[in-house]
């Protein structure tokens, strides 16, 4: 999977005046509080068949449990760029905001780029999740049988409250309200405590599995995989589903076998059952 990024002669002018900005950052007061994204494990598994393809599509879950926000600002500069094989034409460089305790931005990074997907009619972020069938349940085996891994684009918005960690409790939403409404391209987030999901009905939730013989695969999501986000916790962003295809009928199925560890708890079926 191509990882390449290419804008336009002001996005580059962007960049480098955001990297500038970056390296000064850390001289801003207050103590970093961190967010942490964790991935619900995939479900709602199913083929779909479009125009002699076939489509393995899913719903998938990003759950923040840090203790601090995922808040993203774009650049200010628009112009097309290239992602992946993929032409926009409005693009925008993302920074990460770090933000303190009480919500002031204490330091950024660069966290890719803000692009408006036509299809999703808002604003997206660059390579927020990458998908893959795989042979094996990590992060770093290779697709099977030909098939691409497809690295995703998302918008950010705080769509259902989720808690923290194992436990969800109403206290802890009354101290963490809902933050981010909208798919702008200059401002979108994940509140604490929040989560925001994507229904396996929606564009680009699926990979194609025309042709992929019948078999034992794993599904594997891995959130941000160039590593745009600062967060508390960089070792558990990844989640796996054990499923069968079967091609004894007219019509592929599939059955879900086994899932990742439910470590923590919210990361089982907090959006839907496997």
């Amino acid at each position: 999977m191509k990882r390449v990024i290419a804008l336009g002669a002001a996005g580059l002018a962007t960049i480098v005046a955001i990297g500038v900005a970056v390296g000064a950052a850390g001289a801003a007061g207050g103590t970093p509080v961190l967010p942490d994204v964790i991935e619900e494990v995939p479900s709602h598994l199913q083929i779909q068949n479009t125009q002699q393809r076939q489509w393995l599509r899913f719903t998938t879950t990003h759950i923040n449990i840090g203790a601090g926000n995922l808040q993203i600002r774009g650049g200010g500069q628009i112009s097309p760029c290239d992602i992946d094989g993929i032409h926009y034409e409005q693009c925008t460089v993302a920074t990460q905001e770090i933000l303190d305790a009480s919500g002031n931005v204490v330091d950024t990074q660069p966290a890719g780029v803000a692009l408006f997907h036509p299809e999703h009619n808002h604003w997206h972020q660059s390579a927020v999740a990458e998908f893959k069938i795989t042979a094996s349940p990590t992060p770093t085996a290779p697709p099977v049988n030909g098939i691409e891994g497809e690295k995703i684009t998302f918008c950010f918005v705080d769509v259902e409250f989720a808690g923290f960690g194992d436990k969800v409790v109403g206290a802890d939403k009354k101290g963490k309200p809902r933050t981010y409404f909208e798919c702008n391209g200059d401002f979108q987030g994940l509140a604490s405590g929040w989560a925001d999901s994507y229904h396996q009905s929606t564009p680009l939730q699926e990979l194609d599995v025309t042709g992929l013989p019948s078999g034992v695969y794993y599904l594997t999501h891995l959130a941000d995989p160039d590593d745009h986000w600062r967060e508390s916790n960089e070792t558990n962003n990844f989640t796996w589903v054990k499923f069968e295809l079967s091609r004894t009928g007219a019509n592929p199925e599939v059955t879900v076998l086994d899932h990742s560890p439910c470590v923590p708890s919210v990361i089982c079926g907090f959006g839907g059952n496997p």
